[in-house]
């Protein structure tokens, strides 16, 4: 490589240095994202170094996904294993998939899918002594007694059953993800070693959503995990919360808590005029007495709802009857 300065220049600028005579940056010199001056036009600077990327806040129709899954995993559970369950989420975060390998409660059993059409793979994981309980519980046990884990490797039929249990999972993922894509979820293969998983690079950022299951007298988590490049296609959708009654599960629950408030029976009172009157001329009224009205007829009507007035209309007369005419809303 050609030498850029001589060694007369190199000399002279660290005795410069020495000196103070020549300013050097200082650590907090630098603005905190370490750009130095606004690019314009459409180009943005971007730091390839930062991956550790905050999602939360940012993406709130992700953590919608996660909590609809949650009350999905709920369903699932306790249908499949015939028990009570709760299911929390517990929240999400961004970090580096070697932190997330770090993370991961082991011994866990760990299974690789993918969410097509969703870049990427994703990864399940179940805690292990929730993993065993599980197994248990399906096959008459009463999982009321601790599991020892030391040692212990899932066999064959567990490994089986784990592995549909998950493609269940992945039904209920794909219902949770239809208000932003329609997915079509693939297992793929069970991993013990988490490093043997493989399924993205050690500096890439993983987003990881956290369950605990509640069996009582046992609990255990189960980790939802899948790269953040997964969802860049995705994000302007992710940015808008999702309302929750667009969910076909929420919309039940709305409706049946809105059909006994659709029953109940209302104090309406059709006010042709309000007058004020002291205590004193109240008491003075006696029968054949006239009260002066502002109104000048019954086109200025106002209907009140428990006390409270909602509309303006005027009077009418159908089929013999004296009806009242709504023209406009009282907000």
């Amino acid at each position: 490589m050609a030498q850029v300065l001589s060694q007369d220049e190199v000399d002279a600028l660290l005795n410069g240095i020495a000196d103070a005579q020549v300013p050097t940056a200082q650590p907090g010199d630098l603005p905190a994202d370490k750009t130095v001056a606004q690019v314009p036009g459409d180009v943005r600077l971007y730091d390839f170094t930062k991956t550790e990327i905050s999602a939360r806040g940012r993406l709130p129709g992700l953590e919608v996904i996660f909590t609809s899954f949650a009350r999905r995993l709920q369903s699932m559970f306790a249908t499949e294993l015939g028990k009570s369950v709760d299911a929390t989420f517990q929240g999400m975060e961004v970090l580096s998939y070697e932190n997330l390998m770090q993370s991961l409660p082991l011994p866990a059993s760990i299974h690789a899918v993918r969410l097509e059409p969703l870049r990427g793979i994703a990864a399940l994981v179940i805690e292990a002594r929730l993993a065993f309980s599980m197994v248990e519980l399906f096959f008459g046990g009463n999982s009321q007694k601790a599991i020892k884990l030391e040692g212990r490797d899932f066999t064959p039929i567990e490994s089986r059953f784990l592995g549909k249990f998950i493609d269940r999972m992945l039904r209920g993922m794909e219902e949770s993800w239809q208000g932003v894509v329609a997915l079509k979820g693939r297992y793929l293969r069970s991993e013990l070693n988490p490093y043997l998983l493989n399924i993205a690079s050690m500096g890439d950022p993983m987003i990881q959503a956290t369950y605990t299951i509640s069996m009582a007298p046992i609990s255990g988590s189960v980790i939802f995990a899948l790269p953040l490049a997964a969802i860049e296609e995705y994000r302007n959708q992710l940015k808008s919360a999702m309302p929750m009654g667009d969910d076909p599960e929420n919309i039940g629950i709305f409706r049946r808590a809105e059909e006994p408030l659709l029953e109940v029976e209302l104090d309406v009172r059709a006010v042709v005029d309000i007058v004020s009157m002291s205590v004193g001329e109240i008491m003075a009224i006696r029968p054949g007495d006239v009260i002066q009205l502002n109104a000048t007829g019954l086109d200025q009507i106002e209907l009140w709802i428990e006390g409270r007035r909602k509309f303006r209309g005027k009077a009418a007369q159908r089929n013999g009857s004296k009806v009242f005419v709504s023209s406009q809303r009282c907000d």
